[in-house]
């Protein structure tokens, strides 16, 4: 097929790891033909601010990435997230299939437009939008229950499912949007194969150039580490604390200026901060490990985990227990450190490492994995078109 995404609710960034890179990556692997229609906007590594790139057609991992000229100039755009050619872009590539990764710009008028005329083309939207990290002042609230939800409207008429990639975001769109809830469902986020096949079969490699020797059990946690993660500091005190000197922790990711005294004094040879990693050393670390440990905030590196068969610790969220596949995880209630302690020396316990390493090689683990997702996703539009 000839398959459009459309990013235009946000920026886009050349060879990253996230949802809409990966997606489109792998509808490109099965065996489509893929353009991507993105914003100017890229992320800074290094805030929350937007940076710009040209309007240009480049190609990343076999995929069109065109990128459109601002509407209103960066500001307006940025806010009100209109383009300059949406609609002539899409008339050029003729998609049979089109895949809105967000449904918050008031160009996705120009998408029911084009649907309208051509009711032959499969349309799905997707959502990252939840009470966490939207609509969380009463500006952004009013937005999303406005025009927002306006625009999720008017593509309803056209798309067939509403995803969202959490259970939290899915319950977003149903009650934030009014989209009905059997037109909703989960599309969970996951590993690039091509990047976790490498990492696994370079295990042993990692693992030696890490110094690490066969007997030790390497524990992983990480991201980003704020005064939001401050239980990842407690982790690193609780395992230099143990008896068994064999279990190892390996921490990556940012951390906050204000944290960096109290991370710094637990920093041992049994607790090493590897510094942050880019995506390809992040599945490297993954598989060189043999356990997670995730005590705050959910982020991606949680399916990613579960994608590689590793077995974790969470932290017990509303509505995060699409991670369990089936016994391969302990949820964390709370973030105390007699908690912490309690259910850190439960996994090093060879029984019940045992017991959750087998369900985590669950085949189930393969839902996870961006091939799957890209290729399901498109084939559950497809059939409900059919019913």
């Amino acid at each position: 097929m000839k398959i459009v995404n459309v990013c235009l609710a946000g920026s886009y960034n050349y060879a990253w790891g996230y949802q809409d890179n990966l997606i489109s990556k792998y509808q490109y692997k099965n065996g489509n033909e893929v353009t991507l229609i993105a914003s100017r906007f890229i992320n800074d590594k290094n805030s929350e601010d937007y940076l710009e790139v040209p309007a240009e057609i480049k190609f990343d991992n076999g995929v069109k990435v065109v990128r459109l000229e601002h509407g209103f100039g960066k500001k307006g755009t940025k806010l009100l997230r209109h383009y300059k050619g949406l609609y002539k872009v899409l008339q050029s590539e003729k998609p049979d299939f089109i895949f809105i990764h967000g449904s918050q710009f008031i160009d996705i008028l120009y998408v029911c437009r084009y649907l309208k005329k051509h009711p032959e083309v499969n349309c799905c939207v997707d959502g990252h939008a939840d009470m966490t990290n939207s609509a969380k002042t009463k500006f952004s609230f009013f937005v999303h229950k406005t025009l927002w939800k306006f625009c999720a409207l008017q593509i309803n008429k056209y798309s067939k499912i509403f995803y969202g990639v959490l259970p939290l975001r899915c319950e977003f769109i149903v009650k934030m949007y009014g989209i009905s809830k059997n037109k909703v469902k989960l599309l969970v986020m996951g590993a690039d194969d091509e990047l976790l096949d490498i990492a696994q079969r370079k295990r042993e490699d990692t693992r030696r150039k890490l110094n690490l020797v066969k007997s030790d059990f390497v524990i992983i946690t990480g991201g980003k580490i704020d005064a939001h993660k401050t239980e990842t500091i407690l982790l690193m005190k609780l395992v230099n604390e143990l008896p068994k000197k064999n279990v190892k922790l390996l921490v990556f990711g940012a951390v906050a200026k204000e944290l960096n005294y109290a991370f710094n004094i637990q920093l041992t040879d049994r607790v090493r901060y590897v510094g942050w990693l880019d995506q390809k050393d992040i599945y490297n670390y993954i598989c060189a490990s043999d356990f997670g440990f995730f005590p705050g905030r959910h982020s991606v590196i949680w399916e990613q985990m579960v994608a590689a068969g590793i077995p974790c610790v969470f932290r017990k969220l509303p509505k995060t227990d699409h991670v369990d596949i089936g016994g391969n995880c302990v949820f964390l209630e709370d973030g105390s450190e007699a908690r912490i302690k309690e259910v850190l020396d439960y996994i090093i316990q060879e029984d019940n490492y045992k017991k959750l390493k087998n369900n985590s090689l669950s085949s189930c683990k393969n839902d996870f994995l961006y091939s799957s997702i890209a290729r399901n996703s498109i084939d559950d539009v497809i059939k409900m078109k059919l019913k």
